[in-house]
């Protein structure tokens, strides 16, 4: 009966694992996403006409290499979940009753070799526990296999994953130092050209002066105001 318990046991504890498995591929694909929109922004933003040509090869090379790991990890993130759309079979009991199945096969075989088993010492319920078991190792034999190979898939998948955020991460160094640079100069030229914008433009004249208050006095009719000039 120990070893029946601790079957059932490691048959759930792997249908956990299984499950367990695919709600952490949540983080990674989470990470991917966000990778797009970090490289749209790296590549759109960066200022190729003021870089020198060293920095610009650099900087690609590490846009493409963290594309290259982005594409690997993406693949083997399918893999994991479901052995890229072939899926994974797994293998669990014939059906809700198939314990009172088994009751009825073996026991139609116990009565028929009764005086064998008697003799021997084997009883019914060891022959049903037996035949149980089985099924149960038949399932963990699919189901452990399924799920390592899950799991090595999302290592894999992961290592790629910081391999792709490492080339980045650096790429990211080259394009804060080229995004500082741009911006200096940007907001010098803005400043150059204000300055030279109104050193060449006189001093307007003062504006018109304001309409004067309309005056109303307690006891005095108010007076219609004028009549608009006639188009």
């Amino acid at each position: 009966m120990k070893t029946h318990a601790f079957l059932l046991e490691w048959y759930y504890k792997e249908d956990e694992r299984r499950y367990a498995l695919d709600n952490s591929l949540n983080i990674p694909i989470g990470i991917l996403t966000a990778f797009v929109a970090t490289i749209y922004y790296l590549v759109t933003k960066y200022n190729y006409e003021q870089e020198n040509s060293i920095l610009q090869i650099a900087f690609w090379g590490l846009i493409g290499l963290s594309i290259i790991f982005w594409i690997i990890s993406i693949i083997f993130i399918l893999l994991s979940y479901n052995d890229m759309y072939k899926g994974y079979t797994y293998e669990y009991f014939p059906c809700t009753d198939f314990i009172q199945k088994e009751e009825v096969n073996i026991r139609a075989y116990y009565e028929s070799n009764k005086a064998y088993f008697v003799q021997n010492g084997i009883t019914f319920e060891s022959l049903l526990e037996n035949n149980v078991n089985k099924i149960i190792s038949e399932c963990l034999t699919t189901n452990i296999y399924n799920n390592d190979k899950k799991a090595n898939y999302l290592y894999w998948s992961k290592i790629h994953l910081i391999n792709s955020l490492i080339a980045i991460f650096i790429g990211g160094i080259i394009f804060s130092t080229n995004y500082m640079r741009h911006e200096k100069q940007e907001t010098y030229n803005i400043k150059v050209m204000n300055q030279l914008r109104f050193a060449n433009q006189p001093t307007p004249p003062p504006p018109p002066p304001p309409q004067t208050p309309r005056r109303v006095k307690q006891g005095t009719p108010p007076t219609p105001p004028p009549n608009p000039p006639k188009k």
